[in-house]
């Protein structure tokens, strides 16, 4: 019951003492079942007096203490606190003026049952602004308080925050359907969409029996698409009898349709995309969608956007030039050139930062004596933790020794960086300029014991050194060394990295450390694979298409009671597809399609590019040391939080003016309250809401109506504002923030 009143109502529509009325007579009913003793009885009321005084400013020193006491003693405390700051938080957030206009007194909504004018609607917002601003100072402080003692609670019980915050969401927002959003920017007509959702597709194409059977002893006898997804349901199939692990039902179209958007695309569907792929009932749809979606820019930029953020980070770094690494990776990504080409570029580019894309990303790293790069290359390009045995012996592989750290960091000992000063004709503005030069000279790599002991490692890789030359430099044979044989590692590594962006887990524990120590859960598929990804030429469209053509990658989130659990640290078995929290641009670019923004608009290096980077920023710090990592204030933080709630992305979707989505839906007179609960429902979630939600959400809004017009707002307007609200609620419920 919390979760229907907080996610419909706590915004910016109660009173405080409404809010608090409300708290405290659904959160008497959860516990009075429990046989609540009046001693549990007058805690928990002075736990809620104690909050209120909190929000409103007026807590002592003492009453801080005891609040803090009451509510790491006791679990039942700790869960009414999180509800009421819950509450109160998104309450007070708003009312401090951050958000969106209020009512004067308890409401404050804009009637567009009857036409009004700019003059009337600006009365309504003067009339509040004066009240909002005497509360601002006094709502940061006490919010801010309030974020000391949530962040203690969260700390002090993580994981069963975690999980009050998701059943209390769950409750009213199911998981088991996808998300989507209309982005044009013109306005459209209503939608005429079936009122139940299509059934899911009980046969794909990728079951077709013409698919040959493949065998241990006929692994790459061909490698045509369909027997490599065949190869691929045989070994995930054969895991699962091993195991006796039931696979979860097929995913309805609904759940996939946003799934594989947010997979290839990096953003939720349109509203119209979700629209016509529910109603095709074409039986290879999804295969088609796949190699759709493939051929688009939105899969070119958002690959490309994912292998900058693990080449060079996502904080912006003065001494290269990311967009130009961005450009290049999203031509190549897009017009399919080979992973083997790609590497080979990354790895033996030269040139300046602003004429060689590829060039920037040892330009971020070639510091340090290369330490960095050679930890950076064999983290991201061979999934392999090197850096562990710079200093020492690798702790779980012995014959991981120092000399394999150096023997490898000997390949960039021949490349150094030029750094100059030019002046810019034009403008008379001094850049400086720093380039990529390789010597001739074969120098050895010296390092130092743990007991000080010089030693000298020579260019080596895999037991293949290379001899003095001077007509070749290093990396250039480091290129080849990393593509040769039928399954190198460079082509694992790239597979467990696709696989796991897919299904949120690789084939080991660790992505990005595979090795000895590292068990494979599906070694047999990972060897096929690499063999066949080699034999198609590092072709990354056709592997990519293998994996969403796969039986897994069609099953949904929610499984059988006999399924596998990777989050516990047991082996993926992929029996199910495993939920996944948004990237920050996936969420981004989600939340631009939830407000109508065009695909093809983000693509542009124009202004919606520019407040991209610039968004991102706010959440990713680059941190000075040995292997140039970044720091994240990101996932699952309380500034994303504060972001989802508050921040210019959401406020923008749910604006009239902003928001075309919003817009289209609540402007057109003659659609019912029923439908445009259903359109915001498919807009945001790519489903439609289910019975018993939508029960809830339209008796919530009745009574909403109901409550306004008594104080004279007109009716129209009441219920503009009362879907505004449930369009809030659903871009900042779990299921929108997830890919499941």
């Amino acid at each position: 019951m919390i979760s229907a009143w907080y996610l419909l109502f706590c915004e910016h529509n109660f009173s405080a003492n409404t809010t608090y009325f409300l708290l405290f007579t659904i959160t008497t009913e959860r516990f009075s079942s429990e046989n609540e003793t009046p001693v549990k009885h007058q805690t928990r009321r002075e736990l809620l007096d104690l909050v209120e005084a909190l929000i409103e400013g007026a807590a002592s020193p003492g009453d801080y203490a005891r609040l803090e006491e009451l509510v790491l003693s006791d679990s039942d405390c700790q869960t009414l606190y999180l509800q009421a700051i819950e509450l109160h938080g998104s309450l007070y957030w708003d009312a401090a003026g951050i958000g969106s206009t209020h009512f004067e007194d308890n409401f404050n909504l804009k009637t567009l049952a009857h036409p009004v004018t700019y003059v009337d609607q600006n009365r309504h917002a003067s009339s509040s602004s004066t009240r909002n601003s005497r509360n601002v100072r006094r709502t940061w402080v006490a919010l801010s308080a309030a974020a000391v003692l949530l962040l203690g609670v969260f700390f002090f019980n993580q994981n069963r925050y975690s999980s009050l915050i998701e059943d209390n969401l769950a409750q009213t927002f199911s998981l088991d359907s996808p998300l989507s959003e209309e982005t044009i920017l013109e306005p459209i007509p209503e939608l005429k969409l079936p009122n139940t959702p299509l059934k899911p597709v009980e046969a794909l194409v990728i079951n077709s029996p013409a698919a040959p059977p493949v065998t241990d002893a006929n692994i790459l006898t061909t490698t045509t698409d369909a027997a490599v997804v065949a190869f691929i349901n045989q070994q995930l199939e054969q895991a699962w009898t091993e195991n006796e692990v039931q696979p979860a039902p097929t995913s309805t179209d609904e759940e996939w349709v946003r799934r594989v958007h947010l997979d290839l695309a990096g953003r939720i569907p349109t509203q119209l995309e979700t629209a016509s792929f529910l109603k095709d009932h074409h039986p290879d749809k999804r295969s088609q969608l796949v190699d759709a979606l493939i051929d688009t820019q939105d899969f070119a930029r958002h690959f490309a956007g994912t292998w900058t953020n693990l080449l060079v980070g996502r904080s912006r770094n003065s001494n290269i030039n990311r967009d130009r690494l961005l450009g290049y990776l999203e031509n190549q990504f897009g017009n399919n050139r080979s992973w083997r080409e790609t590497v080979s570029s990354l790895i033996t580019a030269t040139g300046s930062a602003e004429e060689s894309g590829p060039a920037n990303f040892l330009l971020a790293h070639l510091n340090n004596e290369a330490v960095p790069a050679t930890a950076i290359t064999a983290r991201t390009l061979l999934c392999q933790q090197l850096q562990c045995a710079q200093c020492h012996t690798h702790p779980s592989i012995r014959e991981w020794g120092q000399e394999r750290f150096w023997e490898f960091n000997a390949f960039f000992q021949q490349t150094s960086v030029k750094e100059e000063t030019i002046v810019d004709q034009e403008t008379g503005e001094k850049i400086r300029l720093r380039t990529l030069v390789d010597s001739n000279k074969l120098a050895p790599t010296y390092y130092d014991t743990l007991k000080g002991v010089t030693q000298i490692a020579y260019p080596e890789l895999s037991g293949q050194k290379i001899e003095e030359q001077t007509d070749r430099p290093l990396r250039e044979s480091l290129a080849d060394l990393l593509t040769s044989g039928d399954r190198p590692q460079l082509a694992k590594a790239f597979i467990n990295r696709n696989w796991a962006q897919f299904f949120g887990y690789g084939f080991t524990p660790q992505v990005d450390d595979m090795g000895p120590h590292s068990p494979v859960s599906h070694p047999q598929l990972l060897e096929g694979l690499a063999e066949a990804f080699v034999k198609s030429g590092y072709d990354t469209h056709r592997l990519i298409k293998w994996i969403c053509l796969s039986e897994a990658y069609q099953l949904s989130s929610k499984g059988s009671e006999n399924i596998d659990t990777p989050e516990d640290g047991d082996p993926a078995l992929f029996s199910r597809m495993y939920v996944k929290p948004l990237s920050a641009e996936q969420l981004f670019d989600s939340l631009l399609i939830a407000s109508g923004v065009s695909p093809a608009e983000m693509h542009r290096r124009g202004q919606t590019y520019a407040q991209r980077e610039e968004w991102l920023q706010q959440f990713f710090k680059a941190v000075d040391n040995e292997e140039n990592s970044e720091q994240s204030t990101f996932d699952g933080t309380v500034p994303q939080a504060l972001m989802m709630m508050n921040g210019e992305l959401v406020q923008r979707a749910i604006d009239p003016n902003s928001g075309v989505v919003f817009r289209n839906v609540v402007s057109d007179p003659h659609t019912s309250e029923l439908s445009k609960i259903r359109a915001l429902s498919l807009a945001a979630l790519s489903r439609y809401p289910t019975p018993e939600e939508t029960t809830a959400i339209r008796n919530v809004l009745r009574g909403l109506v109901k409550s306004q017009t008594e104080q004279n707002v007109p009716p129209q307007l009441a219920v503009n504002e009362g879907l505004r609200d449930i369009y809030w609620a659903y871009l900042n419920s779990s299921e929108f923030a997830i890919n499941h």
